[in-house]
């Protein structure tokens, strides 16, 4: 069931890159893949770090950077950009752990939370 980290053997500079915890890496990989997304993690990787942004650019932490990851892989799903998101935050059905997060059900992030999510 693993067969999609066999591309990452040992340290990667992409941790740092797209500020993706190392832990978290892994997993992002294992669930772009098991969301058919395995051919776009180039994508993923770029969106983490908008969706960072869009969040706040928050502290990312186990439960933390996994909001961030699901909101990532909504943004390729749906094919949606940063601004996209801002723009239509109204009207998309965001993914569980991101209405959670942004009902404080993490807490509140360090400056408050985004606008206009």
């Amino acid at each position: 069931p693993f067969e999609c980290t066999t591309t990452m053997k040992s340290g990667n500079a992409d941790v740092y890159k797209n500020e993706i915890p190392g832990g978290q890496y892994t997993n992002l990989q294992f669930q772009a893949f098991s969301l058919g997304l395995g051919s776009q993690f180039e994508n993923v990787k770029k969106s983490y770090i908008e969706a960072n942004q869009l969040l706040g650019d928050i502290i990312k932490v186990t439960p933390s950077s996994k909001v961030v990851g699901d909101l990532a892989q909504f943004m390729v799903q749906n094919n949606l950009t940063a601004k996209d998101v801002r723009e239509r935050a109204d009207e998309l059905s965001f993914p569980t752990s991101v209405i959670e997060f942004m009902q404080g059900q993490l807490g509140q992030p360090h400056g408050g939370f985004s606008e206009p999510l």
